[in-house]
């Protein structure tokens, strides 16, 4: 397995543990069918500077969130609560994810919006994260 793949089986783990959250997935083909739901985009990464034997990345999550319903302040608390504990599994443990990457970081602000999915209205967040890790240079499955 990649260096990547490690890092994303550890994020699988910690958000498919959330507590609430009916339906976890990376990389979804469709829209989630329970709420409240949490999907993980694969961002791409990219090379940030390089050190003899290693090369620093630096990767983008972003992650989305949905609850049940569309107005009003219970879905929009709920909406909230849902956002801060994701938030924390990935960035609670002083944002190394167990010591996988060098950093898990919020990047930009929160996005909230009234999606239709599952032919019903609901409420929805968007944030992303910067994650920076090393690989071996010219390994891409090797940690560095």
């Amino acid at each position: 397995m990649s260096a990547l793949s490690d890092i994303y089986a550890e994020i699988d783990a910690r958000l498919g543990q959330v507590e609430g959250v009916e339906e976890y997935a990376r990389m979804p083909a469709g829209d989630p069918s329970a709420f409240p739901a949490l999907q993980a985009f694969d961002g791409g990464d990219e090379p940030i500077d390089g050190e003899v034997g290693a090369t620093r990345l630096a990767a983008l999550l972003t992650l989305e969130g949905y609850v049940e319903g569309y107005s009003g302040s219970a879905a929009h608390d709920q909406m909230t609560d849902l956002h801060a504990a994701a938030v924390f599994a990935l960035c609670g443990d002083g944002g190394d994810l167990g010591g996988l990457v060098e950093t898990i970081e919020i990047s930009g602000g929160r996005r909230v919006g009234v999606t239709e999915l599952s032919s019903t209205r609901r409420l929805g967040f968007a944030q992303d994260f910067a994650i920076t890790f090393a690989t071996e240079r010219g390994n891409p499955a090797a940690r560095a």
